[in-house]
């Protein structure tokens, strides 16, 4: 009587966890792509040439379909085109835009696909999923940066992910959860709860 209700509670704790760990891992992620960008630029590249190199062999020993997977081959050489401008891109631009619409495009092309081919597990599928369809977008979502007149909290408008003279650079991710570490301490001070500070003096 009373394990099932500890089951779900625990559960909901886990993922809880699991959720803070994965946000504290991005956020070090983005720290080290922000440091050692010239690096994190070469990892992508060699992350796209893999991918590409994956979907042509999948398509030439697996069978996999030939309209799909050229779709996910061109993708991913969009993607190759942001590392002209690597760490900055221009978020408001064409070709950013339509690497979005295409990766939303990819992935409903691979799950029908998917859904029609009862031979693979759920395992399998992911194990394909994340360096085919995931990797080298979430690796740019880690490490593109923004300048401080485009971050959230910034006062003052400026071009969307186009570097300026003497200006700043922040990941973009960085940026976001900064933001929303300022809004939450300006609603704990509002409510009369004060942030908890670390040894340094930082909020988190």
């Amino acid at each position: 009587m009373f394990f099932q209700p500890l089951v779900y509670a625990s559960g909901y704790l886990v993922l809880l966890f699991l959720a803070i760990c994965m946000a504290c891992g991005l956020y070090y992620m983005a720290e080290l792509a922000e440091e050692y960008s010239r690096l994190t630029k070469k990892v992508l590249k060699y992350s796209i040439w893999v991918v590409l190199a994956i979907h042509g062999l999948l398509l030439v020993l697996d069978g996999f379909p030939f309209f799909t997977t050229m779709f996910g081959i061109a993708l991913h050489v969009v993607y190759y085109q942001f590392l002209k401008d690597f760490p900055f891109v221009n978020f408001s631009s064409p070709l950013f835009l339509g690497a979005c619409a295409g990766l939303l495009v990819n992935h409903w092309l691979w799950i029908v696909y998917f859904r029609e081919q009862y031979q693979y597990r759920v395992p399998q599928i992911m194990a394909f999923f994340v360096p085919c369809v995931w990797l080298v977008p979430f690796g740019f979502f880690v490490s593109v940066s923004l300048g401080d007149t485009v971050l959230p909290s910034a006062t003052h408008s400026g071009g969307l992910g186009v570097k300026q003279e003497g200006q700043n650079k922040a990941s973009a991710l960085k940026g976001l959860l900064q933001w929303f570490g300022s809004k939450r301490d300006i609603f704990m001070s509002n409510t009369g709860m004060q942030p908890s500070r670390d040894y340094y003096g930082k909020s988190f």
